[in-house]
């Protein structure tokens, strides 16, 4: 099972620009998948297969895409129908476009309908265009949660919001409404300059902290009075944000709760069965299957996602490498590698071309000459932490 999110050209504009694996070397994995027999099997087929025993082809494969993001309508989709390979697409419906309309996409191009310059390269898609992926048999949508944000879950401070910060899902929980649109739009002004960032986990795995609101009012209104945003522009502006919290917490202590283990329990099954039947309601199909978001998930959300119907979900990177997704082994939790890349910087990627992924699926095969290709490249052979720690 291989893992993707987005397939885009880079755009270094982007928070999350490392998750785009470029459409030329998408479009080569498509040819080498070709070129060397393998046959894309839905996840229904893999589940069959390992519950069952139901034939599937030798060289068999699952090409998954997480997050929803619109380019695998405007790229992924139409490349995928030309090689005549299958797919699955895990979306969030929090961040589902709320659009009527089909955006343009490859095929338009193909039959020159529109120019490749006119396609549009970010966003989400909307119900109208999974409808349509759906109906080809190319795509099969299933959950990725309802939300895919992450929450706070300790009192600790370990960051204030400030320019240029790497959290946008404080604007998707203070504006949910406006998820859809948060990597064509600047969201970092619709939450307080100021306000403090405490220590978090993915939504799935963790209880909420809820901060003292009157601690996170001191900093903002404290930010404010000396400049706004030009106040980050000093030197010590870290340091007087942190004396000015532990002035607040020595004169009135940590006032902020946690949510208790029944509101904890209900949050989850209303992410996890919300997400399950917003997706069967909107595309009149069921939905059986659930990838983590981020690899983000505890041994509560398991059981629940279970309660609420789903007969399989994804493992997190810390667990690679131990299934092969084949019968025999427990058919509940499904093993991915990632895409071939070599991890280049913190936040920067190079995608590699088609030979790689083979060398990759081989190797999961239990191919020693591809696997010590893959080491000889650095080419990770399990699903790296790094990337899932980023998305």
């Amino acid at each position: 099972m291989v893992m993707y999110h987005s397939i885009m050209d880079a755009n270094a504009e982007w928070l999350f620009g490392h998750l785009s694996c470029p459409v030329s070397t998408f479009e080569s994995h498509l040819k080498a998948l070709r070129c060397a027999n393998f046959h894309t099997i839905s996840l229904q087929m893999l589940y069959a297969n390992m519950t069952e025993g139901k034939e599937i082809p030798s060289r068999s494969v699952v090409l998954t895409f997480d997050d929803g993001y619109l380019d695998n309508w405007v790229f992924a989709y139409p490349l995928l129908k030309k090689y005549g390979f299958h797919a699955t697409i895990f979306v969030n419906p929090d961040f589902v476009n709320p659009a009527g309309s089909l955006h343009p996409n490859l095929e338009d191009v193909w039959s020159g309908r529109i120019s490749s310059h006119d396609l549009p390269k970010s966003g989400y898609l909307s119900w109208h265009e999974m409808r349509a992926m759906e109906s080809s048999g190319n795509i099969d949508i299933q959950s990725h949660g309802l939300t895919h944000t992450w929450y706070f879950s300790s009192a600790k401070i370990i960051d204030f919001h400030h320019p240029g910060d790497s959290y946008p899902w404080l604007a998707w929980n203070a504006h949910p409404e406006r998820k859809h649109l948060w990597i064509a739009e600047d969201q970092q002004t619709l939450v307080p300059w100021g306000m403090p960032v405490y220590q978090h986990e993915k939504s799935l795995a963790t209880r909420r902290y809820f901060p003292d609101e009157n601690l996170d009012k001191v900093l903002a209104d404290y930010v404010r009075g000396h400049g706004n945003e030009t106040f980050f522009q000093r030197v010590d502006w870290r340091q007087r944000l942190e004396q000015a919290a532990t002035d607040y917490r020595q004169t009135n202590g940590d006032r902020g709760r946690f949510e208790s283990d029944a509101d904890y329990q209900a949050r989850l099954h209303h992410e996890l069965a919300g997400s399950k039947q917003m997706i069967e309601r909107q595309l009149d199909k069921r939905v059986d299957f659930l990838c983590w978001p981020g690899g983000g998930y505890n041994d509560t959300s398991i059981v629940i996602s279970k309660e609420v119907g789903y007969l399989a979900s994804t493992l997190s990177s810390r667990h690679q490498g131990i299934k092969k997704n084949r019968f025999g082994e427990d058919p509940s939790r499904w093993s991915r590698i990632s895409t071939p890349m070599l991890q280049l910087s913190e936040t920067k990627v190079e995608y590699k071309g088609g030979f790689f992924l083979i060398c990759l699926l081989n190797s999961t095969r239990g191919s020693y000459l591809h696997t010590a290709i893959c080491k000889a490249f650095k080419i990770p052979f399990k699903l790296s932490q790094w990337s899932s720690r980023r998305c």
